[in-house]
């Protein structure tokens, strides 16, 4: 959610994807989650984040971007959490799976390492939990119900590097080949670092490289790669992407 001061008028949107700005925005305050502000259409150009910690906020104030014309909200460790959620921040659960209230981690033994909050975290790096958890009372922990980013819709929002649906094949009509074969194209994104994009013992279209959107390397020897024919999500047609 974000709110934004158009000269004198004020107008609530909810937005989930790329959303391009027509209008003069003076001012700019997100009411829920975070979000990224660009000076030029469809993503490009530099950009500015904005939380809902940050309130009002005055666009000629913003580094690096003094006229916003498009925004994306962000969506990883904020509304989910991406591995073991050591990077988890949102502030959309304050209760434990079974709906018991978070203390504040003030309060426990993980003060100086946690956000002195009562929402969910993991910020323990050496007893490491599954998920983002909470205590609900000084000595007593439970997991947290955050759902874990991984996206295996059949399509994919932002540029589609958490897209795990399973298209295999590429707006030219090539198959796709299996990320971990070197043959007929060599390249070196089945090495392990490139794990967190969803790569490996299959042939479905990822995004490793962060460019674009997803993609394959073809089984045509005349054909390294090629952009997958894979429809960006719509927030009418996905209840959860109406967040």
């Amino acid at each position: 959610w974000y709110q934004r001061r158009v000269r004198k008028a004020v107008v609530s949107t909810q937005s989930t994807g790329n959303l391009n700005v027509t209008s003069t925005i003076r001012s700019v305050k997100v009411i829920k989650g975070e979000f990224e502000l660009f000076n030029k259409t469809n993503h490009r150009g530099y950009l500015a984040k904005l939380t809902e910690q940050d309130g009002p906020t005055n666009v000629v104030d913003l580094e690096h971007v003094d006229v916003v014309r498009s925004f994306s909200p962000l969506l990883s460790d904020v509304f989910c959490s991406l591995d073991q959620g050591w990077k988890f921040h949102g502030s959309i659960r304050s209760t434990s799976k079974s709906g018991k209230a978070c203390i504040n981690w003030k309060r426990t033994p993980l003060a100086d390492k946690a956000t002195p909050n009562h929402y969910c975290q993991n910020p323990d790096g050496t007893n490491l939990a599954d998920k983002p958890f909470c205590y609900i009372s000084e000595t007593e922990t439970e997991e947290c119900d955050i759902p874990s980013c991984i996206w295996n819709m059949d399509c994919f929002t932002g540029i589609g590097t958490q897209y795990r649906g399973k298209q295999a094949t590429t707006e030219h009509g090539k198959n796709c080949n299996n990320w971990n074969s070197d043959f007929p194209h060599p390249h070196s994104y089945h090495s392990p670092e490139y794990n967190w994009a969803g790569v490996g013992d299959h042939k479905f279209c990822r995004n490793p490289s962060e460019e674009g959107k997803p993609w394959c390397y073809t089984t045509n020897v005349f054909w390294r790669w090629d952009y997958c024919s894979i429809p960006r999500c719509s927030r009418d047609s996905i209840d959860f992407y109406r967040f």
